[in-house]
This record gives structure tokens, C-alpha cells and sequence, in this order.
């Protein structure tokens, strides 16, 4: 929450003003004629000493500016204290030095934690606009005890990827006068053209932490849109160019897993497996502008565990992506780059998590006794290639996954290898122009997935994938209004078979009886389908106002290289907005939306339409709230029967709000509730709580327990064909009332001894418990009737607690026409837990020590109470993972 508080103030911050704001305390300059200012950049001969002091002679020379203004929370008022900084640099360094003056200097905040850890304390920021683009910045961070924060931006936005760790210097010093920071930037770690002269973006924040006071040397006006497009300039650089080196990160992995209850008879595992890995990451400036990226045997090991869910619909989980690889200068493969963020609607055309996943064929030996089945699919080797060239911002990815075989021990003592994943290449190209100083931009993205699909296990796997997309964005009105769009095609190619199940799956269901306007074509080999999206809004000002909308065809199928669980979709919707950005008597800020959205299929069946009202606030204190609501008319739902009729959409009505403390307080509570009821007696209440504490200046804690429980008067449980169900188009979709009872609990510790060496622990214990009686079946198309079994029609229903099966006459024609389905009811609990060390014990050099913890039960008995099921944890069997992880930073 605290990062959430802190990436939402500096959004507020940034901007540009050519000349110093001097006026009271509350007054508030919206419309000044502003002038980016400028800083002009010192060649030294002789470097200056990192060692917090300003002392060296090559400070003698900087040429140091001040000039800051209060961005909060006082917008545009004068600084409560003063901020001097200078900078000089020499033939492979730039360097920051900052003089913070304090009034009070005992009261720096100064509080250590791990590296781009949100360590409440005060904070000095150089962003650095390298490329002079107005679109993108490099982000260095550092607090008076010297933690390092860092990190990317893009598309003219604040919103930073701290996934960017790179191998840059810092000294800081707390003195009688206030604090001091001196930085040592490489130019190996940015990225410019290869002018003589350079000319960068640049701009210098500050945070008082006690005041929550954020100061910005180049400002604008809060309302106002835009980050690095409002930067100062940095000049005096001449005469020096980005380092075609070669930077090199061997490291070698150790790993030892331990499984409780293992069989002692496995030949796979015998409750002991240890493993010993080397790898290589590499860096290469192929010229002054692109970089080479690449990595051979990655491992991720020390990266933290998904969070356990229970997914009972038709739909994929997204999970974010964690693995540094792929997470750093993740925004280059955004589609959909508009004004401030991503274009609404733009479909998600690059999902890396695509990437060494778990395979995708189960085993299907009868034979098998013991199976040795891969977690996760090897990548054997990735690559990008990105950067800026002659005004054109480019990036490549590409990756090689194995070829993954499941290994099956038979009964009778044989053994033999299963293909389970195949050999496949995945491609990702992002192309962009910006024009206008950032103002107007245009980009492409484009996909392939290619599989060696030659063994007949894999048909039923798309041989080929290709998607590929333009967005576009806009700025007009003195950068008042924007146009935001994109656009974008998608082809899969495979057998028969394959683009069957495509046509079939759960999103699109070309199979719906009941429309006419797409149909399974059980012989074609290809499916193509197209997406767009287009946002017209007014951005900036205290009044907001838009109107945006997106189409999703019935044949886009974006989920090989993508994420995209639903299509054929059309979507229209409008937004206003009124913003009290200045202090008044009761908030320090406040806010007022609403949204109507009207969304239907390709058929024209309207599937939601409703309105939404969201009030946004924060108190003098720092205490903040939020509350809202909506409300949906009815409508229908072509996904509800998961392939079969359209089903009614009840109407429901949804509040929901959200209130939390002063984040900046050793001690700080956030509060969560939701409720959803529909006109048919369903409805969800949700709560969650969350504790944030810091134990002294090197210790801090979180726990953030949330509850859910639910009733759904109809869940879908099964369907059976029938040719007696005329009325449903010779299918029974069967459902059932579910009540459901989820408790999670997410705790994590971090425990600092110096700004590099630090220990992270997670840990979530969790317990789902789901509850189906009141089985019927869908009556009537296009309805919420049922045919209620055991009461209706003459259907009988029966419970066998051997088989833990149901067995269902659906109109008490006999044994002959009953079914059958398995008792759906579940209860479900895990524990997931990680430990990691990490010491950067030099400069871009970094040793894990990492324990990760997993154990896990199932039962369908519903009638346990959740509480005491977390408990019951301790009694499942455990597995341990220890792992090493050393690396070693080599610069050439």
C-alpha cells in the first residue's frame, strides 16, 4: 500500500516550470507561462570522491540550481526547505551532488530496507529523460540511509518498472545542516544517441517525509497530464558516448528439494532431489543506441510464489510476471502506449508468462505408476534487442523453449518418455515513432509462436501463431484532450483438430445453439480474427470527460503469446469527472466519477449495461477513502452455460469501499469490504484488513488477512446432451446453489542489516471451502428458470457417498435416461512460504540464499469451518526447497 501511496504522489508531482514559483503557502499558479529551466552538466578531469561531503574540487565548478516547488501538499507553493544540486561528469560518469538543507535534521527520516523497497523515509530522485524524447526516463532514488531505488518509465508516465536494477554508485550523509547525496551514474547504464553535443531531459525530486512534502525542481500544475514531457533540460554534455562494452552475469544455482511422504519405492523421487545449474546473462551495446540483451539457462529461483487460488470458471487465471528477465524494460512489448498509460481496451498482444509455463499435454500412460512431470517448460535461451535509433524506438524479443518429456515408470517395471510441451520459438517486435516532442506517437507490435507439432500427441496445439497490432496516440488543446487507438489482427494455423477446440473453447463457443451468426467448421485450419479500440477524452484540468469503446471479433485469438480470455465483445462507454486537487476545509483532496458502460456480442444480445459513482478523498491528516458503486441492468450471458444458450444476466447492484490511515506512520491499517447482490437472493460480502508496521529503522512487517463469502443461487456445475431437452436445444446445463467461504491470509517481513544485504520473508497460508446443493437445470433459453431436480417434473436426484457421485433423472423416465456427475463440493487449503537472503556484495554481484516452503490438502467435505482448517496445514505433508544463487558482475 505504502508503494501504491507513494507512486500515486509522484504522479502528481512532475511537470515542468521555467522559472521559480515564489508565493504563499496556498497559492496556486495554474496558467503561468512556464520555461523548461536548465542545468548545465561540469567536465571535470578529476573524478569526485563518493563519499557524501561535496568537498572534492570538481564541486567547485558545478554550476548548482535550486528553484524547487511544492508539488504536495501544497501545489505550487514555495518549499518548506531549500534543495541545492549540482552536476559534473567525466569520460564514463555522470555525477549528482545534493545538498537537502533540514531545519530539523534529527527528524530525516533514514530507515534501511531492501533495495526498491518503499522504506518511509525521505527520498532525493534523479529522473533522466537520456534519449530527449519526452516519453521515456531512467529513475535513481536513494534515501538518507543510502537504500537505492530505481527504475524505468514510459510513455510520458510516472508509473515506474523498478525491475531495472542497474550498476550505478551512491554515498549518502546525515549532518548538522541536513542531508547530503552524491551519485555515480555510469553512461554504460543509459541509453542516448550518438550526438557530439548531448542534450537530456532531466528533473530533481525530493520528499520530506514527515511533511509529506514533495518538492520538483521543473513543475507544472497537478491537474496537468505528463511526466518526462515536463522536464528541465541538462546541456554541457559534449564529447562522450555510450560504451559499446560487454557486461557479463555468470552465476551458478544450487538447489536441494526435500518432500515429506514421499514414496521410498519412487524412482524420481525418493523424498531427496538435488540439482546444480550454471547460467549466463549478457549485456552488449551493439551500437550506441541498441542494446543486446540476452540470457542462456535462466533461473528464477528466488522468485516469489504465485498466490493460491481456486478457479471454478470456464476462464485462465492472469498472474503477473515475476521473473527479472522478462519483468525489466517490460514496457517496450506494451501494446497500446497512449497518452499517460495504456490505450483503453488495447488487447494484451504480448503476455510473457506465455513463456516456459507448464507444459500442456497430461500423461495419459494407463500404465503409469510413477510419473516424473516437468514444472515448468526450460527456456533455453531469450534475447532482446532494444533501444532508440534515429527517432524510431525499437524492441526484440526472442526465445527458444525446450522440447519437455514426461518420464513414466509402468507397473511392470518398464520405463518410457511422454512429450508433454514441444519445441516451440516465440518472437515479439515493437516498433514506435514518436512526433510533436512526445505529444503524438505512433507504434506497432507484433507476435509469432511457432511449435514443432510433428508428434501426434500434440495436435490438438496450434502449429502457428501470429498476431500484430498499431496503437496511436494524440495530444491536442494546449495537451488538454488526447485521442487514444489501436488496432490489431490475429491468424493461428494448425490441424483440424486444433482449430476445432480453438472455435470451441471458452472464448468464443462457436457451438451456442442458439445464434446464427458463427458456427464450428469441424475442417478449417486456420482462424483469424481482429481487435480495436479507440478513446476520445479531455485529460487534464479539473474537470475530466471522455468517451471510449473496443471491438473483439469472434475469431481473435491472441492466448499463445498473449492474454486475452474473452472475445467477441463490443464496448461503448462515457466517464465524467470533477477534481478538487487544492486543500479546502474538510480534504486536502477530492473527487467525483461516473461511468455508464453498454457492452453486447457480435449477435447484438446485450450483455451488461449499467452506471458507476465513485467519490475519492483524502483527509488534512493523510487518511484517505474511497467509495463506490454500481449497478447493472438486466442483460444476458452467452458464457454462464459454457457452450450452450443464452442465460439471463440478473440485475445486481454492487458498493464497495476502501479507507487506510497515514501511510506514513511506523504503524498504518487499511481496510477493504465489498458487497454484490443480485434480484435473485445471490450475493458476495467481502472484507480484508491491512497492518503495515515498522519495528525501528531496519524492521518491517505486513499482514493482510481477507475474507470472502458468497451464495449463487445457480453455478454452473456440468452439461450432458439429451435430445429429450428440446427446450435447450437438446442439452441439460445443470447448476447448482453454491455457498463458498475463502480465507487467505499474505504476511510478509523484511528484515534490513545494511542497504545491500537484507532478508524478505513471505508466507500465505489459504483454505476455500465450496458448498453445491439445489441442483436444477436451465429451463428455458434466454431465462434465470430452472427445472428443480427432486421437485419438478417428476426428476429425481440421488447422492451415493461411495462413489461420491449424484445420479440425476432429469423427467423420472427411468434408470435407463439418468446420468451421473461427481459431487462438485471442495474444500481446499495451502500453505506457501519464502525466505530469501540477497547481499549485492559488490556492485551488480548478488548471492541468494533461498527456502521455499509449500504444503497443501483437499477434501469435498463443505461443512468445515475455514478457521479451523488453517490449523489443519500442519498436518500435510511438506516440501522444502533450499536454494543457492551466485552471481558475478563482469563489465568489459
Amino acid at each position: 500500500m505504502l508503494l501504491e501511496a507513494l507512486t500515486l504522489t509522484l504522479q502528481a508531482v512532475t511537470a515542468v516550470q521555467g522559472q521559480v514559483i515564489s508565493d504563499t503557502a496556498n497559492a496556486q499558479l495554474r496558467h503561468p507561462e512556464r520555461i523548461p529551466p536548465t542545468i548545465t552538466a561540469v567536465r571535470v578531469q578529476r573524478s569526485p570522491q563518493l563519499d557524501a561531503r561535496l568537498d572534492d574540487p570538481a564541486w567547485a565548478d558545478a554550476h548548482f540550481v535550486g528553484g524547487f516547488t511544492q508539488a504536495q501538499p501544497l501545489d505550487g507553493a514555495q518549499p518548506t526547505q531549500h534543495t541545492e544540486v549540482g552536476v559534473v561528469y567525466d569520460g564514463g560518469s555522470l555525477y549528482i551532488g545534493a545538498r537537502l538543507v533540514d531545519s530539523d535534521p534529527g527528524s530525516i527520516a533514514r530507515r534501511l530496507g531492501r533495495r526498491d523497497a518503499q522504506t518511509s523515509s525521505d527520498q532525493f530522485w534523479v529522473t533522466i529523460d537520456s534519449y530527449h524524447d519526452h516519453r521515456t526516463a531512467s529513475h535513481f532514488g536513494v534515501n538518507p540511509a543510502g537504500v537505492k531505488i530505481d527504475g524505468t518509465s514510459a510513455n510520458d508516465d510516472n508509473t515506474r518498472d523498478d525491475s531495472w536494477d542497474p550498476v550505478w554508485s551512491v554515498a549518502t550523509s546525515v549532518d548538522s545542516i541536513g542531508w547530503v547525496v552524491e551519485m555515480k551514474i555510469r553512461f554504460s547504464q543509459l541509453r542516448f544517441s550518438g550526438a557530439d553535443e548531448q542534450i537530456w531531459g532531466i528533473n530533481f525530486f525530493r520528499l520530506i517525509f514527515r511533511e509529506n512534502e514533495w518538492l520538483a525542481w521543473s513543475w507544472v500544475p497537478n491537474e496537468e497530464q505528463g511526466f518526462a514531457s515536463h522536464f528541465g533540460h541538462l546541456v554541457g554534455i559534449d564529447g562522450v558516448s555510450a560504451p559499446r562494452g560487454l557486461e557479463l552475469l555468470p552465476y551458478t544455482v544450487a538447489k536441494g528439494l526435500y518432500t515429506e511422504g514421499a514414496d521410498s519405492l519412487n524412482p524420481f523421487n525418493d523424498g531427496s532431489t538435488y540439482d546444480v545449474a550454471p547460467g549466463l546473462d549478457l549485456k552488449y551495446g551493439v551500437t550506441s543506441e541498441l542494446t543486446l540483451d540476452a540470457t542462456v539457462n535462466p533461473d528464477f529461483g528466488q522468485v516469489e510464489a504465485d498466490p493460491a487460488v481456486v478457479n471454478l470458471s470456464a476462464f485462465e487465471t492472469f498472474f503477473p510476471e515475476r521473473r527479472p528477465f522478462f519483468v525489466e524494460g517490460a514496457n517496450i512489448f506494451q501494446f497500446g502506449a497512449g497518452t499517460g498509460g495504456v490505450v483503453f481496451g488495447a488487447p494484451q498482444l504480448f503476455y510473457s508468462r506465455r513463456i516456459g509455463g507448464r507444459p500442456s499435454v497430461p500423461v495419459i500412460d494407463r500404465d503409469a505408476h510413477y510419473v516424473d512431470y516437468p514444472i515448468n517448460t526450460r527456456i533455453l535461451a531469450a534475447a532482446k534487442l532494444s533501444g532508440k535509433t534515429r527517432g524510431w524506438s525499437l524492441g526484440v524479443m526472442d526465445a527458444l523453449t525446450a522440447r519437455e518429456h514426461a518420464s513414466i515408470h509402468r507397473q511392470d517395471g518398464t520405463r518410457v518418455n511422454q512429450p508433454v510441451e514441444p519445441l516451440a520459438n516465440y518472437t515479439v517486435v515493437s516498433v514506435r515513432r514518436d512526433l510533436r516532442q512526445g505529444a503524438t506517437g505512433l507504434g506497432f507490435l507484433g507476435t509469432s509462436v511457432l511449435r514443432d507439432i510433428s508428434d501426434s500427441v500434440f495436435q490438438a496445439m496450434r502449429s502457428s501463431a501470429w498476431t500484430g497490432g498499431v496503437d496511436l496516440f494524440h495530444r491536442f488543446g494546449g495537451h488538454q484532450f488526447a485521442i487514444n487507438g489501436s488496432f490489431a489482427v490475429s491468424h493461428i494455423r494448425g490441424n483440424p483438430m486444433a482449430m476445432t477446440v480453438a472455435q470451441r473453447s471458452s472464448a468464443r463457443y462457436y457451438q451456442r445453439p442458439d445464434q446464427a451468426y458463427v458456427s464450428v467448421d469441424t475442417a478449417a485450419t486456420s482462424l483469424t480474427g481482429y481487435g480495436g479500440s479507440l478513446e476520445i477524452a479531455k485529460t487534464a484540468g479539473n474537470w475530466l470527460y471522455g468517451v471510449n469503446s473496443f471491438v473483439n471479433s469472434p475469431g481473435f485469438e491472441l492466448n499463445d503469446a498473449g492474454f486475452h480470455p474473452m472475445v467477441d465483445r463490443v464496448f461503448m462507454g462515457a466517464r465524467l469527472q470533477r477534481r478538487w486537487l487544492d486543500p479546502g476545509r474538510v480534504f486536502r483532496n477530492f473527487s467525483v466519477s461516473t461511468t455508464f458502460l453498454h457492452q453486447w456480442n457480435f449477435g447484438g444480445t446485450l450483455l451488461s449495461r449499467g452506471p458507476e459513482l465513485i467519490l475519492n478523498g483524502q483527509f488534512h491528516n493523510y487518511w484517505q477513502f474511497m467509495i463506490g458503486g454500481t449497478f447493472q441492468f438486466k442483460a444476458q450471458s452467452d458464457r454462464d452455460t459454457r457452450g450452450g444458450p443464452l442465460m439471463e444476466s440478473p440485475q445486481l447492484w454492487t458498493v464497495y469501499g476502501f479507507a487506510n490511515t497515514d501511510m506514513r506512520k511506523r504503524l498504518a491499517i487499511s481496510l477493504f469490504g465489498s458487497s454484490v447482490t443480485n434480484v435473485y437472493g445471490g450475493w458476495q460480502r467481502s472484507a480484508s484488513l491491512g497492518v503495515f508496521a515498522q519495528a525501528g529503522d531496519a524492521v518491517s512487517f505486513s499482514v493482510q488477512p481477507g475474507y470472502t463469502q458468497s451464495r449463487s443461487v445457480a453455478f454452473y456445475v456440468t452439461q450432458r446432451s439429451d435430445e429429450r431437452a428440446a427446450a435447450t436445444y437438446g442439452g441439460r446445463y445443470v447448476f447448482g446453489a453454491l455457498k463458498q467461504r475463502i480465507l487467505n491470509v499474505t504476511m510478509r517481513a523484511n528484515l534490513s542489516i545494511t542497504p545491500n544485504l537484507s532478508f524478505q520473508l513471505w508466507a500465505q497460508p489459504f483454505v476455500a471451502v465450496g458448498d453445491y446443493d439445489q441442483f436444477k437445470e436451465l429451463a428455458a433459453p434466454g431465462t434465470f428458470a430452472f427445472l428443480h431436480y427432486g421437485l419438478d417434473g417428476g426428476s429425481t436426484i440421488a447422492f451415493d457417498p461411495n462413489t461420491d457421485t449424484y445420479t440425476v433423472d432429469p423427467d423420472g423416465s427411468g434408470p435407463a435416461e439418468a446420468f451421473t456427475f461427481h459431487n462438485p463440493d471442495f474444500c481446499v487449503r495451502s500453505l506457501r512460504a519464502n525466505l530469501v537472503l540477497r547481499w549485492e556484495y559488490r556492485p551488480g554481484s548478488v548471492l541468494f540464499l533461498v527456502w521455499n516452503h509449500a504444503r497443501s490438502g483437499f477434501s469435498s467435505d463443505p461443512l468445515v469451518n475455514v478457521f479451523d482448517e488453517l490449523g489443519g496445514l500442519w498436518h500435510d505433508n511438506q516440501q522444502n526447497t533450499f536454494l543457492v544463487k551466485i552471481s558475478y558482475w563482469i563489465s568489459l
